[in-house]
């Protein structure tokens, strides 16, 4: 059991030659956590996020990133942040587009957001400035061609304990948060 927090926090390098390097100095950083390292799905699903942050911080965030590890008590928290494009999606049902300061809910409000051009997935508004991506339901995909194409966060989310998007507007900081719970 961790018994006090301690935290990390690296700037995402640019080229993806430097991932492999990131990637290892994050497993690094989690190899005392017995419940992270001596279990290898928990682990796998570490690395897997990990790869997932970055992989949006390479494609979407088209700014500095940083990401940040905080050993707590029972849980390891991970965030991405930046101040790139903020995070937008459009209700699936009524095809409405939505960017943040998110307005016209009441909260929590619940819907099904479409995310880029060929998925959903629920999530829970919390307020306007914070969305909770829900767990998605099971799908059995019967050919590649049904697979999305950009469907990191979903992978994010069914990796983690919690999700969740955060864009803090006086600053104009992007962050998204992933816990996993030990």
């Amino acid at each position: 059991m961790v018994e006090k927090s301690k935290k990390l926090t690296l700037e995402i390098p640019i080229h993806i030659s430097s991932y492999k390097m990131f990637i290892e100095t994050c497993c690094d950083f989690v190899k005392d956590v017995d419940a992270l390292s001596r279990d290898f799905k928990r682990l796998s699903k570490f690395k897997l996020v990990i790869m997932e942050l970055l992989t949006n911080a390479m494609k979407h965030s088209k700014a500095i990133s940083f990401l940040e590890l905080e050993i707590a008590e029972s849980k390891l928290i991970i965030k991405k942040i930046d101040s790139g494009s903020k995070f937008y999606f459009s209700n699936a049902d009524t095809g409405l587009p939505y960017s943040f300061p998110l307005t016209g809910f009441g909260y929590p409000s619940q819907i099904k957001a479409l995310l880029g051009n060929n998925y959903t997935l629920n999530i829970i508004v919390k307020n306007e400035n914070t969305i909770e991506f829900l767990e998605p339901p099971e799908i059995d995909y019967l050919s590649l061609q049904e697979i999305p194409e950009n469907f990191g966060l979903m992978v994010i989310r069914q990796c983690a304990s919690s999700f969740h998007y955060h864009y803090n507007h006086p600053l104009g900081k992007n962050t998204f948060e992933v816990i996993l719970e030990f």
